[in-house]
């Protein structure tokens, strides 16, 4: 009878779980996710909440990983064009106007691709793709990358067996904190749209008192008041106001959340009612709803290997240097 056995496959297995983890913070933690369903581990983000790094919390941040692994990856160039807005036409590229991005090219099978399709835009799925020779790690964006390019560039993929995804060389996993930037952004994304359904929920109410909807909601000065600070206490406690200091519209609408607090604990006068209630609706919450816009049309786009993210993503590195 043979003794036990394993496969070459397995062996590059136990080597990308182990390389992955190495390239990650030594706080963070990676759970594997049992049988292999598409999804092979979560990494759960922690920080530590002393100066001595001894103790770490969770941030109740996850990760979902498509873990893969090569050793004749095939690294190339492939030209992403100047185009327009795929998520409101279909794609139009300016083929006088590209840049070329460094990629590894990996084939992923249509399950795993119609598997992370079905999870739907919230819940961030990671295809990092580990060079078992060099022991480099590379992720990109699955959920990000269907919407961004493969449908766009083929919108028949379904009926392919297989796609060829290009994962950019600079989306190396590094433990430092500027190779970090992306992964911790991913982290926060089911909280980004939750608070963003919460924003657009608070304005409809804000229109409301206003008379701007079907359904006037006429409610006492005092009344509107105590609902608008309610609206902000619930607001600020997002819990995704930190670790976006890469972002600038989300310090910035902070910051107004703040003064607007700040302000309101200053009272507000009742002649002042309903340039205050225009105030909040145009202002605060206008921004507030805008930046689902704005993270649907730049931030889902970050990292991948298209025009607008060599434009809008890779922030400077620990040491100083830019990707």
């Amino acid at each position: 009878m043979p003794r036990k056995q394993r496969s070459l496959n397995q062996v590059k297995e136990d080597i990308s779980f182990r390389v992955l983890r190495e390239k990650l913070p030594q706080e963070w933690v990676v759970h594997s996710y049992g049988a292999d369903y598409g999804i092979d581990c979560v990494v759960e983000l922690f920080d530590f909440v002393n100066n001595d790094k001894k103790l770490a919390e969770t941030l109740g941040e996850n990760l979902f990983i498509q873990l893969k692994s090569s050793d004749c990856i095939e690294y190339t160039t492939r030209k992403a064009y100047s185009r327009g807005n795929v998520a409101k036409g279909r794609l139009r590229e300016d083929k006088n106007d590209y840049v070329e991005i460094e990629v590894a090219k990996f084939k992923l099978d249509m399950s795993d691709i119609l598997t992370v399709q079905s999870m739907g835009i919230a819940i961030p799925v990671l295809l990092v793709l580990v060079d078992t020779n060099s022991e480099k790690a590379f992720f990109v964006c699955l959920n990000d990358y269907i919407d961004k390019v493969l449908i766009p560039e083929d919108p028949s993929y379904a009926s392919k067996g297989s796609k060829i995804i290009y994962i950019p060389i600079a989306n190396e996993i590094l433990n430092q904190e500027g190779a970090l930037v992306a992964l911790r952004a991913y982290g926060k994304r089911s909280k980004m749209y939750g608070a963003f359904s919460l924003f657009n929920y608070q304005l409809k109410e804000i229109w409301r008192m206003q008379g701007k909807s079907a359904m006037l909601h006429s409610v006492p000065f005092d009344y509107a008041v105590d609902m608008i600070k309610t609206f902000v206490d619930i607001a600020l406690r997002q819990d995704i106001w930190s670790g976006h200091d890469f972002w600038n519209p989300m310090e910035w609408s902070h910051n107004e959340l703040l003064t607007l607090s700040e302000k309101m604990c200053k009272g507000v006068k009742t002649e002042d009612h309903q340039q205050f209630l225009t105030y909040c609706s145009d202002y605060i919450w206008h921004r507030l709803t805008n930046l689902s816009n704005m993270y649907e049309e730049l931030v889902r786009e970050w990292f991948l290997p298209t025009y607008l993210a060599t434009l809008t993503s890779y922030p400077s590195r620990d040491d100083g240097s830019e990707t």
